[in-house]
């Protein structure tokens, strides 16, 4: 099997060798499972919560090459810390015949595998919010004292030495002409081709353009306010214009706005990448359109049938599709028997997982040897060998050393104990909630559906297969009616019963795939 090795590290306080190890680690893999490496992606200094990251994006691209057949990770967050991002690229992977290999997760095709790893996706996410809490904690401690926290720095100001703002004249005078100009009735075309008519440039180094120009007209900084991480401080920044101005600046930006035609907000269709057309396996895609009654519909439409018209699979209707799929996953795959197998099985894994520490050992061998640099280097020092070369090589160090201990602090918290009981206190959380409430379904959607497929019969009925990651078979619904309306199952039927009667007269038939 030929297969390539996706690589990243998030922070710029890391450094190359993350990567390194995680190639070591993934090559390691490979050799172990008779695998070929044809190619190495990696993503320095860039986060996974986002899929704007250039090497992944040109592995997506390469794989509909048919070059390789499967991609190697070191660990599931290394592929992304974004839940909808992991399902969207492993769908177009899998589109394309790759599979997606962790070297430091035993997954396979199985049940239990399928649902490990979208719990540890969910961990990735949780543990990079985590992190994200802890750097929060410092910020706003800076925040409290009214210190530069980060972010461009605005154009008026420059940072002092301790570490606040204080005036650059030049700016300043650039800001004030800004406002007096728009106060008096320029437009932000007019104000933005005088200034770039005058070479100046903005805070970005950059001409000034209408988004730019309006940044600065919102800007609460330049009548003294400091705020950030929540924290709003009067006075906190010296102040470049009159509240009066400011005011009257704020209010021709409310007219201009209102003035303005403003977009509508999109319908959030839960069920994309997860919900397929069973005549021509296609995905469903959401649509919306309004009807003669100028009311708004959204529904799910099968892409041959959206693009070329290659399929005739009705659309679906979105809320009720959506419920039935919540619903129907919910009472029947959650079962006590079922949690309590899943859960004996993931933690099984997650123990297996939790006992590789070959990138951890790695970092700490590392930072050993750079500590014994470092004394070496006080050595040199104290005996009066100092150089430009010995501070050089000093401050590198120090900087390596910072780095590994981020690095062994990260991978210690990348591998929580996970419990049993935490597992499946995890699962039935999902058993109870209101089906109508939108945040609800999508708990349920995106943590226990993998694939729903839905066929349109003859008599107007529909067959839905659920391919759920808790349970071992999938299972046919077949809903014998053409137009159905919905209202609460039960969540516990039981056990012997295969024919359930709901409010509205029509039927489930549950039958074995």
């Amino acid at each position: 099997m030929k297969a390539v090795i996706y690589a990243r590290f998030s922070s710029h306080n890391q450094r190359d060798e993350s990567i390194d190890g995680q190639v070591r680690v993934c090559t390691q893999f490979a050799k172990q499972h008779g695998m070929t490496i044809v190619e190495i992606y990696a993503d320095r200094a860039l986060t996974g919560k986002t899929d704007a990251r250039p090497e992944f994006q040109r592995m997506i691209k390469d794989s509909s090459k048919k070059n390789f057949e499967a991609v190697l990770c070191y660990a599931v967050d290394r592929f992304a810390r974004n839940r909808e991002d992991s399902a969207i690229y492993k769908s177009r992977l899998k589109k394309n015949g790759v599979k997606v290999f962790y070297a430091t997760s035993p997954l396979n095709d199985t049940p239990e595998s399928i649902l490990m790893e979208a719990v540890m996706e969910g961990l990735a996410e949780y543990y990079s919010e985590n992190l994200a809490r802890s750097i929060r904690r410092g910020l706003v401690e800076n925040s409290l004292e009214c210190k530069v926290i980060g972010g461009t720095t605005p154009l008026g100001y420059r940072i002092g030495k301790d570490h606040r703002y204080e005036i650059e004249p030049v700016g300043a005078k650039l800001v004030q002409m800004i406002y007096e100009l728009y106060a008096d009735g320029h437009t932000t075309k007019e104000i933005c081709d005088t200034l770039n008519g005058m070479g100046v440039k903005s805070s970005r180094g950059a001409a000034f353009n209408k988004n730019s120009l309006r940044v600065i007209l919102k800007n609460r900084r330049y009548i003294g306010e400091y705020s950030a991480m929540g924290n709003t401080v009067p006075n906190g920044v010296p102040r470049i214009i009159s509240d009066e101005l400011f005011e009257r600046v704020q209010s021709r930006l409310e007219i201009v706005t209102r003035s303005k035609g403003h977009s509508k907000a999109k319908e959030d269709y839960l069920l994309t990448t997860k919900l397929f057309c069973g005549h021509c396996g296609q995905p469903m895609i959401g649509e919306s359109g309004t009807s003669k009654s100028g009311t708004m519909h959204y529904y799910y439409k099968c892409a041959g049938r959206k693009r070329d018209h290659s399929c005739d699979k009705r659309v679906e209707k979105k809320d009720l599709i959506e419920s039935v799929v919540v619903h129907q996953v919910v009472s029947r795959a959650l079962t006590d028997e079922m949690i309590d197998l899943v859960s004996s099985r993931v933690v099984e894994l997650f123990e297996k997982e939790a006992a590789d520490h070959s990138l951890l050992d790695s970092y700490k061998e590392r930072l050993k040897e750079v500590e014994k640099g470092l004394k070496n280097m006080l050595y040199a020092i104290e005996q009066g060998i100092i150089t430009a070369t010995t501070k050089e090589r000093l401050a590198a160090l120090e900087e390596e050393k910072e780095t590994l201990i981020y690095n062994i602090a990260s991978e210690e918290q990348s591998k929580p104990i996970i419990k049993k009981s935490e597992i499946m206190f995890w699962l039935d959380s999902f058993r109870h909630g209101d089906v109508s409430d939108p945040e609800y379904r999508r708990r349920v959607i995106d943590a226990l559906v993998r694939r729903v497929e839905v066929f349109d019969n003859p008599d107007g009925s529909r067959t839905f297969t659920f391919y759920c990651y808790t349970m071992p078979d999938s299972f046919v619904y077949t809903l014998e009616c053409s137009d159905f309306a919905l209202q609460s199952p039960p969540l516990r039927p039981h056990p012997n019963t295969f024919i359930t009667k709901y409010l509205f007269g029509f039927t489930v038939r549950i039958e074995m795939a």
